[in-house]
């Protein structure tokens, strides 16, 4: 997984995109300002969101979620 420290927002999602690609698709976080739609999307992949991952639009700091979803979800088994 990837750690979002140091990173923006559109950093860690264009780095995370590849990592989920696997699992589903999940376009570029064009709008920094966007990052809970990029996060619903993400969480939405059939194999993701049967991992119970966080709900983005309960955290206003997408570094917060970033942070919560990268402990809720295992994504290392492809």
């Amino acid at each position: 997984m990837i750690d979002p420290r140091g990173m923006s927002v559109t950093d860690w999602t264009d780095s995370m995109v590849y990592t989920l690609e696997r699992y589903g698709t999940v376009g570029r976080l064009e709008d920094p300002a966007l990052w809970q739609t990029w996060a619903l999307g993400a969480v939405a992949i059939p194999d993701i969101s049967r991992q119970s991952p966080p709900n983005p639009t309960n955290y206003d700091n997408w570094l917060e979620w970033a942070f919560a979803f990268i402990r809720a979800v295992d994504i290392t088994g492809g």
